[in-house]
């Protein structure tokens, strides 16, 4: 089954066929844990389902796959290959028989089926997998969410979408803080999204997925709206741990909602962050404040050894003129500083093209990437 998988995973599909005999001596075998160990391999990946179900659709060679079906013979696996068949009355059956002894790892199935061409196919498996994310969610709900996100675009996937909602809304918090530790990106997103709109995910929680989850987007969904909880309870003290946060995304909502509660002196201090977005509004809370933002770039570019996002925050807001306090910095012992101030000249139109024509022998790629970019404006 091992060597199955990967050599059409190696072949990107084009050898289901190897994959799908071995399947096939699988269910033949009646063993049950070596056919959920078969289920649970093909279904780790909600685009194999899709791949073996456009197969098995095009494959005349599977029309004993129709006869083994009607006979005593079929196991789930043939079952649910045989849900995939060509003939609509073979799926028909496949998918009643499917649901007559539903398991989790089939699912993925029953799902490809609720967008299927045929009504009478489509139906049953809609009102068979409703019945069952409404009956156990705690067992389908999370099953069901890793493969029909993935099939939300396929043509006629909008109701299986709508059903996970629906089913969400209704599940237990423990349900849905299962789908939380889903590998399937989308997933987790999906959970968050249910809780939110449910409105029973506390801020503490919101805190929590913003600064340890691993996904960039979750993150910065939940620091948007645990920010904007805190902003409407007037929590100061989460924002600033939010503010905290070494993610971009999370950091620069906290820093939102700090500066529509007023708090702009915090916020002046972070004109050379790394962030684009948060030297913007370091900037705009210079202005409120009266801090001249230009005049303390111009100074800090001069240091010893200033930040990158000094150098990008000239570049920002500097004038032409500007560049020549970043000629200095084109000898620096730093790769980063010296690509940052090649960057920073381009963007205020300040390129000495001599100097820069020696840095295309610069030790560093980034730096001599960055001087081929900054001397293609003046070629």
């Amino acid at each position: 089954m091992a060597e199955a998988l990967q050599e059409t995973l190696e072949s990107r599909g084009h050898r289901v066929g190897v994959l799908i005999d071995a399947l096939m001596r699988v269910d033949k075998s009646g063993d049950a844990a070596e056919i959920k160990a078969a289920f649970e391999t093909i279904t780790e990946t909600p685009t194999l389902v899709t791949t073996l179900h456009v197969y098995c659709r095009s494959q005349r060679a599977l029309v004993d796959v129709g006869l083994r079906l009607t006979g005593r013979g079929a196991g789930p696996l043939t079952t649910a290959i045989a849900a995939s068949h060509g003939n609509g009355r073979v799926r028909e059956f496949a998918v009643t028989k499917l649901l007559a002894s539903p398991r989790p790892e089939m699912l993925p199935f029953l799902l490809v089926r609720m967008t299927d061409w045929a009504s009478p196919v489509r139906d049953v498996a809609r009102m068979g997998v409703v019945r069952l994310l409404h009956d156990d969610p705690a067992t389908y709900l999370r099953p069901a969410a890793e493969t029909m996100l993935h099939l939300r675009r396929r043509r006629r996937g909008g109701f299986g979408v709508q059903q996970l909602y629906a089913a969400a809304y209704d599940a237990p918090v423990a349900v849905l803080d299962q789908l939380m530790c889903s590998v399937t990106s989308v997933v987790p997103r999906f959970a968050f999204e249910a809780r939110t709109r449910r409105g029973d995910l506390k801020l503490d929680e919101m805190v929590r997925v913003a600064l340890t989850n691993s996904d960039k987007s979750l993150r910065a969904r939940a620091g948007e709206a645990a920010a904007r909880e805190a902003v409407w309870t007037g929590r100061v003290d989460v924002l600033r741990k939010l503010a905290a946060c070494r993610y971009g995304e999370v950091r620069i909502s906290a820093l939102t909602g700090l500066a529509r509660l007023g708090h702009w002196n915090e916020i002046v201090g972070l004109l050379d962050d790394r962030s684009t977005l948060i030297r913007a509004l370091a900037r705009d809370a210079a202005r409120r404040t009266g801090v001249d933002a230009v005049g303390w770039y111009r100074s800090a570019v001069s240091a010893a050894n200033p930040s990158l996002g000094t150098i990008a925050g000239l570049a920002e807001s500097g004038r032409q003129q500007d560049g020549r306090l970043l000629y200095p910095l084109l000898s620096h012992p730093a790769a980063g500083v010296r690509a940052q101030a090649v960057g920073a000249l381009r963007i205020l139109d300040a390129v000495p093209v001599d100097s820069m024509s020696s840095m295309l022998e610069d030790p560093s790629r980034r730096v001599v990437r960055a001087a081929l970019k900054a001397l293609g404006t003046r070629a």
